[in-house]
């Protein structure tokens, strides 16, 4: 056996795509939040634009978050950073607010 192979196999790759995937994802939740803010003060168009850039952020964080989960690039950060994505993107948030609390839709 070669010990030269079996150094290079037990070598741990990069997590850098998980830490990016996850920060990609903590980035969209905050701004996310900050949607939320506008759009309670009243400014509705400037909230639903922040919801598209927010949507292509969750796209973005989760793809990554997949990347580096399969492909051991930091796998915790990217599966975390995957859930977090997806419970950050608008779209997803609507859903369970109308399925979880439907009550709440009807003051808006």
């Amino acid at each position: 056996m070669d010990t030269r192979t079996l150094a290079q196999s037990r070598r741990r790759r990069n997590p850098v795509i998980g830490k990016i995937a996850l920060g990609l994802a903590v980035v969209s939740a905050a701004v996310d939040a900050s949607a939320f803010a506008v759009f309670m003060g009243g400014d509705t168009t400037f909230a639903f634009g922040i919801c598209f850039v927010v949507v292509f952020l969750t796209l973005i964080a989760a793809v990554l978050g997949f990347i580096a989960a399969v492909g051991s690039f930091g796998r915790w950060y990217g599966a975390v950073g995957v859930v977090l994505a997806f419970f950050a993107n608008p779209v997803i948030l609507i859903v369970l607010l109308v399925v979880v609390a439907p009550e709440a839709l009807t003051g808006m």
